[in-house]
């Protein structure tokens, strides 16, 4: 646990607006996870530069958390400063077929306001639990290939305590990975290139992404979306259940049997529990195909990452 005696780290100035000790398992989709040493909602870039130069001076972390749907936070918690910028980065503005949106918009959001003015692009991301600032880390899209990035002509971030704009050219976009979730660059927003489409066949396709999402994910339990990634040629959902993987649990966290790469819990779950299974994921599928799955969510806890992180 997060000591939180004075001596342990030092109280911040009151108009940071920095809480103490704060359960992140609440900020969580997964539900799970131990306290951030410190956590604030800052109103304004200008806040968010002043809590990031008071971290800094301090040697402690600062990490910014989004909607919360693609991580897996440590039982003991993060000795962090942890921001969300739903405050500060939480609008959006159409400018044409462009659309500027901040770290903070939900994805789902955004691509209704798109079909709403007769913009297609966004279509997969109807069923995707995520905010711009995590897409931007992890190119978030859907098994048929469409992706975030495909979109993205510029990302602003701040570095060294200063807002910068990238161009589409100065960031890489991989496979649920970006350069910037490689170099922990903090994300403030993005500007997405749209096309023109016919509302009507939008929201068709849109609501179609969503049946097929609610028939074969497990939504209504806690859960941190995709597990692992894909393999090249192949599918992770397929090669776990392939080994028995939804036969699989620890304690209260089990793989989903509705679809082998999500594990959930019944609400009683814990950081190790979620770490257990999938080691046992990756050991099962490692023996048979010889292939160690890589996951695809995100590790936040101090220290040394989990094996299975590694």
């Amino acid at each position: 646990m997060i000591d939180s005696t004075p001596t342990a780290l030092p109280d911040p100035p009151p108009a940071l607006g920095l809480e103490r000790n704060v359960s992140l398992a609440r900020h969580t989709y997964l539900r799970i996870g131990g306290l951030a040493a410190y956590f604030a909602t800052p109103p304004d870039i200008d806040t968010l530069i002043r809590i990031w130069v008071w971290a800094r001076s301090h040697e402690i972390p600062l990490r910014i958390i989004g909607g919360g749907s693609n991580m897996l936070v440590a039982d003991e918690g993060v000795r962090a400063v942890v921001v969300s910028l739903r405050r500060a980065c939480g609008s959006f503005e159409f400018r044409g077929a462009e659309v500027r949106a901040g770290a903070s918009v939900m994805l789902p959001a955004l691509a209704k306001a798109a079909a709403e003015r007769g913009l297609g692009g966004l279509e997969f991301a109807i069923g995707l639990p995520g905010e711009i600032g995590g897409a931007m880390q992890t190119n978030a899209g859907i098994g048929d290939g469409r992706s975030i990035g495909d979109l993205v002509t510029s990302v602003e971030v701040l570095r060294d305590g200063v807002p910068v704009t990238l161009a589409r050219a100065q960031v890489a976009f991989d496979y649920r990975h970006t350069s910037l979730r490689a170099a922990r660059e903090l994300v403030l927003g993005a500007t997405l290139a749209l096309t023109p489409r016919p509302r009507d066949e939008i929201e068709a396709e849109m609501r179609r992404l969503l049946a097929t999402r609610q028939a074969t994910q497990p939504t209504a339990e806690p859960n941190a979306g995709s597990v692992f990634r894909n393999p090249p040629g192949d599918s992770a959902g397929r090669m776990i259940e392939s080994v028995g993987g939804k036969e699989i649990a620890s304690g209260s966290v089990h793989v989903s049997t509705l679809h082998a790469n999500f594990i959930v819990h019944d609400g009683h779950g814990t950081a190790a529990q979620y770490l257990s299974v999938m080691g046992e994921v990756q050991r099962r599928v490692l023996a048979t195909y010889g292939v160690r799955l890589v996951p695809e969510i995100e590790w936040w806890g101090d220290g040394p990452a989990p094996e299975v992180f590694q």
